[in-house]
């Protein structure tokens, strides 16, 4: 008799059994663990004015909340990071609903955390697609973030003359009457005199970052992109031949400015992160 084939039918069936454990440990990590698993990522950026404005103040991104239903352990867990960075001020990029009346969850979780100075934020695709009017503008504010799309607001985190810098901000288009050239224009003409100071501008949309550098923005901050939600070998290549933006995730240098693209809180269309957690960022500005 040859005993080779029950040993060898043994071997495939224990490599079998180990393949299909890992796959399911690796779904469950997909969809239960790392989608929770909010961390927090320093960024330095070598930028000299910037340094000089902004010194050793906490300035922290956050990006697509995705917020529905009610605020979960991830959202609990956000807000005690956040606050535990005490940052001066948080910035925020866009998609922070994901349906109608999530405008009051938006409200309840600016409420919770304590930036020293304030939150400023900007509109993404699925805020323009949900919200209508400008009702919840006041109750956000209210709340303590201010949107900023379509204003530039000159910041003074420092004392003394030589030390501000411009924090600027687009919306996600609400329709497609008007080109983004021609509000990147408009928000810019703000800036007085230009180039002179340093300017931070939130952009939803990464894929608009070269157009604002070469009008004069040093450091844009965007998200939307989740960061593709998922991370292996060749994944930003497949990204990009979705029709998504070549700006995935993490920092650029485009021209003369910077780009950082964060990965964001929530997920869109498929709840899973996989090597791609969710994120807080800190930036250090050095020169």
């Amino acid at each position: 008799m040859n005993k080779r084939g029950p040993k060898i039918f043994l071997v495939l069936a224990v490599l079998f059994g180990s393949l299909l454990a890992a796959s399911v440990l690796a779904v469950f990590y997909a969809l239960v663990i790392e989608p929770n698993l909010v961390v927090v990522t320093e960024v330095g950026i070598d930028h000299p004015r910037l340094a000089a404005a902004l010194g050793n103040k906490v300035v922290v991104q956050i990006s697509d909340l995705h917020l529905e239903g009610r605020l979960g352990f991830r959202e609990r867990r956000l807000i005690r990071k956040l606050n535990r960075l005490q940052p001066e001020i948080i910035l925020v990029t866009g998609d922070l609903v994901e349906e109608t009346l999530a405008d009051k969850l938006v409200a309840e979780f600016f409420a919770l955390l304590k930036p020293n100075l304030w939150s400023y934020g900007v509109l993404g695709n699925s805020d323009a697609f949900y919200l209508k009017g400008d009702a919840h503008l006041i109750a956000w504010r209210q709340a303590g973030l201010s949107m900023i799309g379509g204003q530039a607001l000159r910041m003074n985190l420092i004392a003394g003359e030589g030390n501000s810098f411009w924090l600027a901000g687009i919306d996600y288009p609400r329709s497609a009457d008007r080109l983004p050239g021609e509000e990147i224009q408009e928000v810019l003409s703000q800036i007085a005199p230009p180039g002179r100071e340093p300017v931070i501008f939130l952009s939803p949309d990464p894929q608009l970052a070269p157009l604002l550098i070469e009008n004069g923005a040093d450091l844009v901050l965007s998200g939307d992109t989740h960061g593709g939600q998922v991370s292996f070998p060749g994944w930003r290549r497949i990204f990009r031949k979705l029709g998504r933006s070549p700006f995935v995730r993490g920092l650029y240098q485009i021209s003369g400015g910077w780009l950082y693209v964060n990965r964001g809180i929530g997920t869109k269309h498929v709840p899973v992160r996989f090597l791609c957690p969710p994120e807080i960022t800190v930036f250090r500005f050095h020169g």
